[in-house]
């Protein structure tokens, strides 16, 4: 047997070991282009040839568009770029979990530069939230992906957390001080969008729909007086009294009211010397 041969046998046992240290006994099957499996291997790594992370992370943000997280997959994944799974974790990572953090992450990585820095720090606070709730407004079934990896989602955030650090040192804000100001507004910014996308609205006229006006119909005025009073100006403008989801009607109200509330207080900190390092 020559060289050449054992060097090719020893070749596809080596990456048929590496696929089952991955996935274990249930390793993804790829469409078959032909009759042939040697042809399906081929095209499968034919396309990852093109591969890099970028086209990975926008192939994977297209599938949560149409499909839902609950329609999103490595496999899914995989399966719509025509490469083997395996193939897609070299580029962004070495589990499911680094795959989502750079969807995240890619969503909001290039909302701002420092070259486009207004001089003002309040401007720069307006300007990334009204540009990162239009970003995610774009991709609203991506948002509930944002809570759980932007809290720990390190350098694919690096860029516009450096933007949100300037905007506060700017302000005034050092030390400790400056952690905790940076935590009030990113907690502000990702929470109201992800509560606001949180999931997809109900069907007009469907039995959840029905069952949920019944329920608010039924309130009792003397126990809620304020809540049966401005139920009409709340109902499907505000959270909790809502059954339509955020990309169909926009809470744009409240989150107008929730940045200046933020700069207002950032302010008052600012003046009443809550600035500093302790």
């Amino acid at each position: 047997m020559s060289i050449g041969i054992l060097r090719l046998i020893f070749c596809r046992h080596l990456r048929r070991a590496a696929d089952c240290a991955l996935w274990g006994s249930q390793q993804p099957r790829l469409p078959m282009t032909n009759k042939t499996g040697a042809t399906k291997r081929y095209v499968g790594r034919a396309a990852a040839i093109g591969l890099n992370r970028d086209r990975v992370v926008h192939a994977a943000i297209e599938l949560i568009d149409e499909e839902g997280l609950e329609g999103f997959s490595v496999r899914a994944l995989a399966r719509r770029l025509n490469v083997y799974p395996a193939a897609l974790y070299w580029h962004v990572g070495g589990d499911k979990t680094n795959l989502l953090a750079e969807i995240s992450g890619s969503l909001i990585a290039s909302l701002m530069t420092l070259e486009d820095l207004p001089d003002d720090w309040r401007q720069t606070i307006r300007i990334l939230f009204h540009r990162f709730r239009a970003r995610v407004h774009e991709h609203p079934r991506a948002a509930p992906l944002l809570g759980p990896h932007i809290r720990s989602n390190g350098a694919p955030n690096a860029a516009w957390v450096e933007i949100v650090l300037k905007a506060l040192t700017q302000a005034g804000f050092e030390g400790r001080g400056l952690v905790d100001a940076f935590n009030a507004v990113i907690g502000a910014l990702e929470g109201y969008i992800t509560m606001e996308l949180a999931a997809e609205g109900a069907t007009e006229g469907s039995a959840w729909v029905e069952a949920f006006d019944a329920g608010l119909s039924a309130l009792d005025k003397s126990r809620f007086p304020l809540v049966t009073e401005h139920l009409p100006q709340m109902y499907n403008r505000s959270f909790v009294m809502r059954w339509k989801s955020g990309d169909e009607a926009p809470l744009d109200g409240g989150y107008n009211c929730l940045i200046e509330t933020l700069i207002l207080g950032l302010e008052a900190q600012t003046k009443r010397g809550g600035t500093g390092a302790r």
